[in-house]
């Protein structure tokens, strides 16, 4: 057996094999670690032969050089040929320990991943790619996926075939960079534009807001009428390049602010979001804006809710497609809002 380099594998004894350079990375797991214990091309010592029986390793693969070999490709080579080929620019792919590929975010931005794609490279049983949930927030540096090779090598012929069918879905995963925009924020109630209540919620978005990368423009307030509601959005537009419209977003008949949203927007995405919390929002856009409604849940549910979902696509100005939205049912009910209602529910 050789690997693309020219060098032969050969599977010994581990007492056999001391002196000779590993084929392969060798772990170490226990209850406090995990990890390479012996890393491929080290070469393995008298003193190690004890550690690594005690770790399971009785037998290893080691390397011999001999002329090249082009039918086998060695698992991080695959891991790495198989993350260069179904990234975007702006993810970084680096060789891991124990034959994996890691993928970095190059920058702070939004996580994209083709599920189809990554469908095609999983059902292939050789190669697996594990990733971040598709829509996420990422900073620069991030791993947000890793790509592993089950078998210790791979047919150059297969590998080259599953890179052939995954083509027509790349980039399979990728990163749209933080555009770093102003929000307009908006609260919407009769009752705090009157003083009986104190506004409570717009904190909480300015501090979501910087969580991704965005910075708020202005803070207006606006009774429960749909009429001034939808004036003070368009008030908002004008300098801001998103707006996040907090209350009045639920069946009440004096809740207006999906009213008015539908007056100022060209485009309804969705009314009505499938998780908990913050279920009554809205996202919708005017031209290449967004214009968000969100329940007035955010006061309850401050740590995480419908903002968390949507201001990773506003912070990198990307509309956010209703197939999304639609499928964030599944898991949608959030551990953080059953915590929370575990008293009422």
């Amino acid at each position: 057996m050789k690997t693309p380099t020219g060098e032969t594998l050969k599977l010994l004894r581990v007492e056999d094999a001391v002196g000779k350079r590993l084929a392969m990375d060798y772990t170490i797991v226990t209850p406090d670690q995990k990890g390479a214990l012996k890393r491929r091309g080290e070469v393995l010592e008298t003193r190690d032969v004890e550690v690594m029986k005690a770790n399971g390793h009785y037998y290893v693969y080691v390397l011999d050089d001999e002329e090249e070999s082009t039918e086998e490709v060695f698992e991080t080579d695959a891991a790495i040929s198989l993350a260069s080929s179904i990234t975007s620019g702006n993810l970084v792919v680096e060789a891991s320990e124990e034959g994996k590929a890691l993928v970095r975010a190059g920058e702070d931005g939004l996580f994209i991943v083709n599920s189809e794609g990554l469908r095609v490279v999983n059902e292939s049983g050789l190669l697996v790619v594990i990733t971040r949930r598709n829509g996420v927030f990422v900073r620069k540096g991030d791993v947000v996926a890793v790509v592993d090779v089950v078998p210790l090598k791979v047919p150059r012929a297969v590998l080259e075939d599953l890179l052939n069918k995954t083509r027509p879905y790349n980039p399979v995963l990728a990163l749209i960079p933080s555009a770093r925009p102003r929000v307009g924020v908006l609260v919407v109630g009769t009752e705090i534009v009157e003083g009986l209540k104190r506004d409570k919620a717009s904190g909480i978005i300015v501090k979501k807001l910087a969580e991704y990368n965005c910075s708020p423009s202005r803070v207006l307030y606006a009774r429960d009428d749909e009429k001034e509601i939808a004036h003070k959005i368009e008030e908002l537009l004008e300098d801001s390049e998103a707006v996040i419209a907090v209350g009045g977003m639920s069946v009440d008949p004096t809740d207006r602010t999906p009213v008015a949203i539908r007056m100022v927007a060209d485009t309804v995405v969705a009314y009505g979001i499938p998780i908990k919390p913050t279920t009554m929002s809205m996202v919708a856009y005017k031209g290449d804006k967004a214009i968000i409604g969100v329940s007035s849940g955010v006061i309850h549910f401050p740590d995480l809710n419908f903002l968390d979902i949507i201001l990773p696509w506003v912070s990198s100005k990307a509309r956010v497609p209703r197939e999304h939205i639609v499928r964030l049912g599944e898991g949608g009910l959030t551990d953080y809002y059953l915590e929370k209602m575990k008293k009422r529910i």
